[in-house]
């Protein structure tokens, strides 16, 4: 039977899951809110199985725009995002990643949405290990963010392979 420890040790190597390049000068904070995430993987990656698609879902709670622009997004859900993942492959639950998709934020109590392309890289022989977005329409236009959070692997993914990636508690900056 396969040891979960490779697993173990690659969620513990995420616990500083997401740490940005030094920036050349310091950004505008625009907005920092707490996120919980849901990403689920069909058909589950294995040791062989290393590419899949990707839906996922997220909350975006107590947020707070240190600039002032954006005071009026307080909270929002995200219910559509998809894309696709390619893992390392080689041991059941590898976490060594990269998953790249789109999806919407809706945004409470404003009722506006945020459109935004994200990479998630785990994989650090692909660069450096982040959460990073780029939003592309509705508020935030032309921001990026970065998130910060430990993620945890579906259990029981030793015996039936990596379907999940959850990030129970984070925090997203937008710059």
């Amino acid at each position: 039977m396969p040891s979960a420890r490779p697993a173990l040790a690659a969620v513990v190597a995420l616990v500083g899951f997401l740490l940005p390049a030094a920036p050349a000068r310091a950004a505008l904070v625009e907005l920092t809110c707490n996120v919980n995430v849901q990403l689920s993987f069909s058909p589950a990656l294995t040791a062989t199985q290393t590419t899949a698609s990707v839906t996922g879902v997220a909350n975006v709670v107590n947020c707070l725009s240190p600039s002032g622009n954006y005071s009026n997004l307080q909270s929002g859900t995200v219910s559509d995002a998809t894309g696709s993942i390619v893992s390392l492959g080689g041991v059941p639950c590898n976490l060594l990643a990269t998953i790249t998709g789109r999806a919407t934020i809706d945004w409470a109590p404003t009722g506006g949405h945020t459109t935004f392309d994200f990479t998630v890289n785990t994989n650090p022989l692909n660069g450096l290990v982040t959460l990073q977005t780029k939003q592309t329409s509705g508020p935030l236009t032309g921001t990026t963010s970065l998130t910060v959070g430990a993620a945890n692997p579906n259990l029981g993914c030793a015996l039936g392979g990596l379907s999940s990636l959850t990030v129970p508690i984070g925090q997203t900056t937008f710059l």
